[in-house]
């Protein structure tokens, strides 16, 4: 079997060279400040000392496979996430979470994009954005973060007021006027929250907020930093609530890590996608948890109140959580942890994994998770050298502060095996391979103003089905072809090859930087005007790039920036899964 394997490898990683890994014979459109690499690709990560992060002109770099295809600077630089989303009025629109506000641009036309409304919030930082549909209405929920203090417009001063570390409802059905319908605080978690997801339980609404602690964390309680609120989005107006309650939390505990750096950063929620009616796991919705040095957390919050289910048990809890202003003394439901991952990259080979806890930290190079990505298709790899079957993907991704050497690492993690011990369900996820940068280990991240300089930040992921008629067969023989499009701050957008990864993972002895450039298949550093740093005490970025996210819609990457708009670009190989365009 192993010499099958060995076999496939050999020609499987051939067949990616000619796909994933053709960047690698394409230069970009100014080398002057770039020198080739070994490996044939040219190094986009500059940082020499006559180098200015601000200067667009000098950040014209990318692989001839990802192409631009057009920019808008939109109103304010400060952009954060980013959400595309088809409207029921037959047109396309991104929602891009703001400084101080929230963009709605028509992305109908890729080519051609238009603002159309901005909602405005006196509360800073809005950081995140999610949409969704409900009785003919469309909503986003954005947050508040206090990032600084009393920089808040009116001016309310204080990392626990409630106006700064809010989640709001915003009605974006007349995309001219977003009009605020709703805010909830949750006291529990005074440094507000950072990230949210929206996601549908049994027809109900439900959103998921990771709030960090970054001030106070209390041990005594057994949870650590940070938990994730659970809410439900009472549009149906059950009991006396309000229209956002509060129904329970998912917590780590303490005993359940090795210690480090832990606060739970960002997440995805997702219902399982597997098809098998025996498993047990279909039809239940798990959140899957970047914790930092807690790694990859997996919570089952299939049986959170819920008012089809037990009006009474979901009027309880929300009743005690609202009287008890959010906190756990009278909100008490938790989803339980069923899943973790915590095994590292062992990047400086002393056999342990690289951590704050083993004395090997590096800025969080390979352990600060923080980001959760698993991938809304399982694929069988059985093609590659696996066992047969559908398996279920995640990929996490750190964000790394500063290092003495490197970018920060990603991980394709399979989580589809499981046990049960006591009628307990247990994920076991598993390493299928890492990618960092391929330039990654001729490069650091200072500190000071270039902190965070080449991290990883945000990803999205995608699977294709490849072969049919009017579509290339892109596939190593699957008939599937599934991609990661990570962004990753100053080293803009990088797009790398799943199964290229999955390939990697049965040649452990492959060199690491030539396993991540083969699995690279390009990048792009947009630049449609030089950086602005942000209005901040805390933050002077100014970088173009700074790409804090990226999406896959229809064909096309979308690309929100920090320091200057929102860039839409497209990779070649994407372009028969797009819609067509009208000039």
């Amino acid at each position: 079997m192993m010499d099958a394997q060995r076999v496939v490898l050999a020609v499987g990683l051939a067949a990616t060279l000619l796909i994933a890994g053709a960047a690698s014979i394409l230069l970009m459109k100014d080398t002057s400040n770039n020198p080739e690499s070994r490996y044939g690709m040219i190094d986009p990560l500059l940082d020499s000392e006559e180098h200015d992060h601000r200067n667009a002109s000098e950040h014209e770099l990318y692989t001839d496979n990802i192409q631009p295809v057009s920019f808008n600077q939109l109103t304010a630089p400060g952009n954060a996430e980013i959400q595309i989303a088809d409207s029921p009025d037959g047109r396309t629109y991104a929602y891009i979470a703001g400084w101080s506000e929230m963009h709605i641009v028509d992305v109908t036309n890729p080519l051609n994009t238009t603002v159309t409304g901005v909602y405005y919030d006196p509360n800073t930082q809005v950081l995140d954005v999610k949409y969704l549909e409900y009785n003919s209405r469309e909503y986003v929920i954005v947050q508040n973060q206090i990032v600084d203090p009393g920089a808040a417009d009116p001016n309310v001063g204080e990392w626990g007021d409630p106006a700064q570390v809010s989640v709001t409802l915003v009605d974006v059905t007349d995309k001219t006027d977003p009009s605020w319908v709703d805010s909830w605080y949750d006291a529990d978690h005074p440094s507000g929250p950072h990230n949210l997801y929206t996601h549908m339980i049994d027809n109900e609404w439900y959103i998921f907020v990771a709030n960090p602690e970054y001030e106070t964390c209390d041990v005594g309680q057994g949870d650590a930093c940070g938990g994730i609120t659970i809410a439900h989005l009472n549009f149906a107006a059950y009991g006396d609530l309000p229209r956002i309650v509060k129904v329970g939390e998912a917590e780590v505990s303490w005993e359940s890590t090795r210690g480090g750096w832990i606060y739970i950063h960002d997440m995805t929620v997702q219902s399982w996608p597997g098809e098998d009616h025996e498993d047990p796991r279909h039809d239940r919705t798990y959140i899957y948890g970047a914790y930092w040095e807690a790694g990859l957390r997996i919570f089952d919050t299939s049986d959170v109140p819920h008012p089809g289910k037990d009006l009474a048990e979901y009027l309880w809890y929300g009743s005690l959580c609202r009287l008890s202003g959010g906190t756990q003394a009278g909100c008490t439901w938790r989803a339980p942890e069923v899943g973790q991952w915590m095994d590292f990259a062992d990047l400086d080979g002393d056999g342990e994994p690289d951590s704050g806890t083993t004395g090997n930290e590096n800025g969080g190079r390979a352990s600060y998770i923080h980001y959760a990505e698993p991938v809304d298709k399982m694929v069988d790899a059985s093609h590659l050298g696996y066992p047969v079957g559908k398996r279920h993907l995640t990929f996490i991704a750190t964000e790394v502060l500063e290092t003495t050497i490197g970018t920060g690492m990603g991980y394709l993690l399979d989580t589809t095996d499981y046990e049960v011990n006591n009628g307990k369900l247990t994920f076991l996820p598993k390493l299928i391979h890492g990618w960092e940068i391929p330039f990654a280990e001729d490069h650091l991240i200072p500190g000071g103003e270039e902190w965070l300089l080449f991290s990883p930040h945000n990803a999205d992921t995608e699977i294709f089905q490849t072969g049919l008629p009017g579509f290339p067969d892109t596939s190593n023989g699957g008939a599937w072809d599934g991609r990661i499009y990570l962004s990753s701050y100053h080293a803009g957008l990088w797009v790398v090859d799943i199964e290229t990864l999955f390939l990697l993972g049965l040649n452990p002895e492959m060199n690491r930087t030539e396993g991540h450039m083969l699995a690279t298949i390009g990048y792009n550093l947009p630049h449609g005007r030089d950086g602005e740093p942000l209005d901040s005490a805390y933050y002077d970025f100014g970088w173009t790039p700074f790409i804090w996210a990226a999406e896959y819609h229809e064909g096309y990457t979308y690309l929100s920036c920090i320091t200057t708009g929102l860039y839409i670009v497209q990779l070649d190989i994407d372009i028969p899964y797009g819609r067509p365009l009208n000039g």
